[in-house]
């Protein structure tokens, strides 16, 4: 049983009901547990399909296999253990066929086997009182103003953006990850000023934590400068490389899940309570914004406090 207890938190976080069409999609170091989840789902009733994300990397596009399955899913599991930040259209294009008729998915990104089977197949917490409380204090935000000890000073303008969370039972047309344990919004693309000190973890960079702190300074919604060590200097190639809207404002993220410890694990990293994400790069369909890009890269930072249109934001 403990080694299933992955695929059995998986299915009740996508709410999986019987008869209901699955789409897996797995890169190929993770045939074996695509295999694995599939034979799960058979046992709950419902009709899995497997299609494996591969061809010539970076991917421009999904593969048409992958869409084919995501086109007639009512669920879709994604989970990569070696994503590439370029290739953040070609995974939105797999999100935007699922969601797209109203079917639920969820990604997952840098896990592997062993993670699945450890710390991914143990209970999680029930956060949803945490996350209500969290989208009822942010409801009509205008601006937000974000600040932490290590450097971060940024305004973002978020008016007319609404903000979600994962730590919601999933909806049609939704997507999350798992585990839950952010909320999060698309802030305005030309309203972010300041500047983001990313103490904790940039994806796509160096491996684990980063090497010193990356600091990223934006003028009217754009990244104007990228400093720090060679974390800052891998992400600097990464936005350089992607071209268009890479160097655009997608996301702000607040964590809320109790007891996790930022290690370096961006997906984990990002919902520890006592973190904060700010996002560059793509940010359409369900995160609800307007930017186009090749890359979405999350970075995380440390002890956030938030004041929303001047008032401070308590994060439960």
């Amino acid at each position: 049983m403990a080694e299933s207890g992955w695929t059995q938190n998986l299915i009740g976080a996508l709410r999986l009901e019987p008869g209901e069409r699955v789409a897996i999609v797995m890169d190929e170091p993770l045939a074996p547990e695509a295999d694995e989840f599939a034979a799960a789902v058979r046992e709950a009733g419902a009709e899995p399909e497997i299609a494996l994300w591969k061809g010539e990397r970076p991917l421009e596009h999904a593969p048409e296999a992958v869409l084919e399955i995501a086109n007639r899913a009512d669920v879709a599991l994604h989970i990569q253990q070696a994503p590439i930040g370029e290739e953040a259209a070609a995974r939105f294009e797999l999100l935007e066929a699922v969601t797209g008729h109203d079917g639920r998915m969820i990604f997952m990104g840098l896990v592997d086997g062993e993670l699945l089977r450890g710390e991914l197949s143990q209970p999680t917490p029930n956060l949803e009182d945490k996350a209500r409380t969290l989208l009822t204090a942010l409801e009509g935000a205008k601006e937000i103003h974000v600040r932490a000890p290590g450097g971060t000073d940024l305004v973002l303008g978020v008016e007319g953006r609404p903000f979600h969370t994962d730590a919601l039972p999933l909806e049609p047309g939704q997507m999350a990850n798992f585990p839950g344990g952010e909320v999060f919004c698309s802030p305005l693309e030309t309203q972010a000023n300041g500047v983001l000190v990313a103490d904790l973890t940039v994806p796509y960079t160096v491996e684990g934590l980063v090497d010193e702190p990356v600091r990223i300074a934006f003028e009217a919604g754009r990244v104007t400068s990228i400093e720090g060590g060679e974390a800052a200097t891998m992400l600097r190639k990464l936005v350089d490389d992607a071209g268009q809207g890479a160097d655009v404002i997608a996301e702000l993220g607040i964590g809320f899940y109790p007891g996790l410890e930022p290690r370096g694990h961006v997906m984990l990293d990002e919902k520890a309570a006592g973190t904060a994400h700010v996002a560059i790069g793509k940010n359409t369909g369900v995160y609800g914004g307007l930017n186009d890009a090749k890359i979405h890269v999350d970075c995380v930072f440390s002890h956030p406090s938030f004041e929303v249109d001047g008032a401070p934001l308590s994060i439960p």
